[in-house]
C-alpha cells in the first residue's frame, strides 16, 4: 500500500516526550517509511515537546518526503495582535501548517487566542491540524464534537485536519465533517490504540461511505506506518480500490497541492 502519512514526528536527539521507550530520530522516521510504503508524511512539531526548527530542517534535507507543520500554544502569547503575528512568521518560515495541541499545552481550545490562530491560519493558507482529544485532568472542555462545531463555525475558511477523529466520538464529529467543506478526519493514532473496540465498526463503516473526507497516519513514533497499514488492511478489506486510495493518500495529496518545501536562505 502506497501511504501520504498525516502524522509523523522527530526530536534531535529521538527522545520521545523526555524518555527513550521509542526512537524519534529522523534515521529512524526514513526507515519506518521505507519500510512501511511511505512516500511522504507531515512532519508535525508539538510546541514545547517537538521545535519548529527539526522539522523544517529536516523538511529542506528531504522536500519531496516531507510536508512541515509548525507547533504553536496560543497560551503562551500575550496579545491576539501578537498570534496572528507569529502565524504570518510561520507562513514565511515555509511551514505548510500548524499544529494545535490544546491537551499537551492546557488550553481550553475555544480560547480566543486559539480561535486566532484558526483565523489568521485561514488569511496565510496554512493548515490547522487540531489534536481532538481534548480531556485532561484539571481542564474541563465541551464534547469534542460541539467544541469543533463551533470553531467550524466561527472559522468557515480555514482548512483543518482533526487528528484523531474524536475517538470515541468520531460518528457525531463525521456528521459536522460532512457539513463544513474545510473539514478532514484523520485516523492517526485511533486506529490502533482502540483496536478490537467498536470503534472497529465505526471505522469500517466510515472508510467504505466516506473515503474524500478521510486520512490515516502512524502518529510516529507512538507506531509505525507499517502497524498502521496492517490495521488498515483489516479495516478495510472488500472495499474499492479508489476508495482505500483517497483515504491513503490522495486526500493528503489535495489538501497540499501546489505546496512546496522552500529552499534554506
Amino acid at each position: 500500500m502506497k501511504l501520504f502519512d498525516s502524522l509523523t514526528h522527530v526530536t534531535r536527539d529521538g527522545s520521545w516526550c523526555g524518555e527513550k521507550h521509542c526512537d524519534a530520530s529522523l534515521t529512524k522516521l526514513l526507515e519506518d517509511m521505507d519500510q512501511g510504503g511511505v512516500y511522504r508524511a507531515c512532519l508535525v512539531a508539538i510546541a514545547d515537546y517537538v521545535d519548529n526548527e527539526i522539522i523544517i530542517e529536516s523538511a529542506r534535507i528531504y522536500p519531496d518526503r516531507f510536508v512541515p507543520i509548525a507547533g504553536l500554544n496560543p497560551r503562551t502569547l500575550p496579545t491576539l495582535r501578537r498570534v496572528e503575528a507569529v502565524v504570518a512568521e510561520l507562513a514565511a518560515q515555509g511551514f505548510a501548517g500548524i499544529k494545535l495541541h490544546p491537551r499537551l499545552n492546557g488550553y481550553d481550545p475555544l480560547d480566543p487566542k486559539c480561535i486566532a490562530v484558526f483565523d489568521a491560519a485561514a488569511e496565510h493558507g496554512l493548515v490547522i491540524l487540531l489534536d481532538t482529544l481534548f480531556r485532561r485532568r484539571g481542564l474541563a472542555t465541551t464534547n469534542a464534537p460541539d467544541t469543533i462545531d463551533h470553531i467550524a463555525n466561527a472559522c468557515p475558511d480555514t482548512r483543518i485536519l482533526l487528528l484523531h477523529a474524536a475517538g470515541p466520538s468520531m460518528l457525531d464529529l463525521f456528521e459536522i465533517v460532512r457539513a463544513n467543506p474545510n473539514l478532514m478526519l484523520d485516523f492517526s493514532f485511533t486506529i490502533k490504540r482502540y483496536a478490537g473496540s467498536r470503534l472497529d465498526e465505526d471505522m469500517r463503516y466510515l472508510f467504505s461511505t466516506t473515503d474524500q473526507l478521510i486520512t490515516i497516519g502512524s502518529d510516529f513514533p507512538e507506531y509505525s506506518p507499517l502497524k498502521i497499514l496492517e490495521r488498515f488492511r483489516l479495516l478495510s478489506a472488500g472495499i474499492e480500490a479508489h476508495r482505500i486510495e483517497n483515504i491513503l493518500y490522495r486526500n493528503l495529496e489535495r489538501l497540499f497541492s501546489g505546496y512546496k518545501v522552500p529552499a534554506a536562505e
